[in-house]
């Protein structure tokens, strides 16, 4: 997914592997933050998580290496700076 227009408030040093399983299978519970996360994989699940203020995780591509990479996190809008 292209993420643009964005910053990340918060970035987790969890891994999806290792949070808490719901039922829903896009979600998971971090149990350091007591919070859910929602797993999003499309542009819509990320603006509607931005929308709620939602924890998020995302698949992006590292730019190391060249590898898909599941980043965990509180993500906003970026607001331009004048």
């Amino acid at each position: 997914m292209n993420i643009r227009n964005c910053h990340i408030k918060y970035r987790c040093t969890k891994t999806w592997e290792n949070l808490i399983e719901t039922e829903d299978q896009n979600i998971k519970y971090c149990n350091e933050c007591d919070r859910g996360v929602h797993f999003c994989s499309t542009a819509n699940d990320l603006l509607e998580a931005m929308k709620n203020d939602w924890c998020v995780a995302v698949d992006v591509e590292s730019t190391d290496d060249l590898r898909s990479v599941r980043l965990l996190g509180d993500i906003g809008i970026e607001i331009p700076r004048e």
